[in-house]
């Protein structure tokens, strides 16, 4: 082998070491590229979870605020309407019973209330039953009262109410303590007591309305 061949030989040698190299290294630099593409998105993936899950946790704490908020929000709005109906309904039930009194004054003038007063006390005779009576009626009406039982003769002590009944009268049997209540004001409350009832509102901080 001359020299000339010996040279060729070795220029192909390096040429093929060369193009090893570059191949190497141009392999090297591809799987370095890609492990840091597959590095960065791995990074990018977890910080797009990251941020993710922070976003879902700041989502959940507003969704809780913001329900906490609209709870309180509907539940002042609950209690508010309540009390409306409720200040709504002692007004209404203050009229009615304003025009009850006025029309039972008119009613106590009238020819029928001595009447109604005389059958109640045979009434009151009746469930007592007793052989001694007193009724206890309004102050201003004890002259009315004193004649009903004289013109009727019966046996009845007058005395004058230590709270106004606004009419009528409560009868006593003073020998066997038994006591029978024809008065206003007892029939009053009872008509409350039953409107109340009939309308009542459910709440749960107890009924704001003052039935007095």
């Amino acid at each position: 082998m001359n020299e000339y061949s010996e040279n060729i030989s070795v220029n192909e040698k390096l040429k093929s070491f060369t193009d090893m190299a570059l191949r190497e290294a141009y392999r090297k630099k591809k799987e370095i590229i890609e492990n840091t593409e597959k590095e960065i998105e791995a990074t990018l993936k977890a910080k797009e979870i990251e941020l993710l899950e922070e976003a879902y946790r700041n989502i959940q704490t507003g969704t809780r605020e913001n329900s906490k908020e609209l709870n309180e929000s509907v539940s002042k709005a609950l209690v508010d309407g309540k009390r409306m109906m409720f200040n709504k309904r002692k007004e209404i039930i203050l009229d009615v019973f304003k025009e009850v009194r006025k029309k039972l004054e008119v009613y106590k003038t009238t020819p029928e209330y001595p009447i109604k007063m005389l059958h109640d006390i045979f009434e009151g005779f009746s469930i007592i039953n007793d052989s001694y009576y007193e009724i206890e009626v309004n102050e201003s009406e004890i002259e009315l009262f004193k004649k009903i039982i004289t013109e009727a003769k019966l046996p009845i002590e007058i005395k004058a109410s230590e709270n106004n009944i606004f009419g009528g009268f409560i009868m006593n049997g003073l020998t066997r303590r038994m006591r029978v209540d024809c008065s206003f004001a007892s029939a009053e409350l009872e008509a409350r007591e039953k409107f109340l009832e009939i309308t009542k509102i459910s709440i749960d901080d107890g009924d704001l309305l003052d039935a007095k």
